[in-house]
């Protein structure tokens, strides 16, 4: 389960099962560079049933699973509380504990949330919660931090003409229905500025919803989140 790029990858998978994806995450960064990331992803009962049917198939014919759904992969969607738990243990994870596991069903929907603590965002950024991204603290001329989150996929939109590919991603724009993707990061003082798509207070958030703009496929490609906060009264190592 690696944080960022489910985003890149929750949108690729959205095209093979008709949207009904949501994925949401929140970082709290505490004044001695600690915290919490919560994570919550769900998925439709009919795009659950549309995967475990791809995923036969592709078994039948001898293939490993065409969909990236494997335990090697970076997007995994796995909705039972025990596994979760043997698969975070197993990893090892230093300065990482979780914190708790729930799954449930709602409204035709299933959903899994996870919550983490962390000693630091080092630790949190050298697991594979963080694999095939850039996670940085550092300071900027004023002093002030600077926290960036960087996916660099490159393959999630096909190359072309600009004008078709915003032509083909309206015309599917209906499959990604219900989609919808949130990254949300509260840090411990005042945000002096930030490229997010939302700001309250001291939460930077950036959402991307589907059935909003469809063009959300060509925002994610190389998506670089930036929050720059205040310094004042508090002291976390830079990485």
């Amino acid at each position: 389960m690696r944080i960022l790029r489910w985003f890149c990858m929750a949108a690729v998978l959205a095209i093979a099962v008709s949207g009904c994806i949501k994925v949401e995450q929140k970082l709290t960064l505490e004044k001695d560079g600690s915290g919490t990331l919560h994570i919550r992803y769900g998925m439709s009962e009919q795009a659950i049933a549309q995967i475990e049917a791809m995923e036969q198939m592709s078994q039948a014919m001898g293939e490993q699973d065409g969909l990236g759904m494997d335990d090697d992969t970076p997007f995994n969607f796995d909705f039972d509380e025990q596994q979760v738990q043997e698969d975070f243990a197993a990893q090892n994870l230093e300065g990482l504990d979780l914190r708790s596991v729930k799954s449930e069903t709602l409204d035709g929907w299933r959903y899994m949330d996870l919550e983490i603590s962390f000693k630091s965002l080092s630790a949190l950024s050298k697991t594979d919660y963080f694999e095939d991204n850039e996670l940085r603290l550092t300071k900027d001329a004023e002093g002030q931090y600077v926290l960036t989150q960087y996916s660099g996929d490159e393959d999630i939109v096909p190359d072309g003409d600009p004008a078709e590919q915003q032509q083909m991603m309206q015309q599917m724009a209906a499959m990604f229905a219900g989609m919808r993707l949130a990254n949300h990061i509260i840090v411990p003082t005042d945000i002096i500025e930030t490229n997010a798509t939302e700001l309250d207070g001291n939460q930077a958030s950036w959402v991307f919803d589907v059935e909003d703009d469809p063009m959300v496929l060509t925002k994610l490609e190389n998506l670089r989140m930036r929050v720059v906060f205040s310094s004042e009264g508090i002291s976390i190592p830079e990485f």
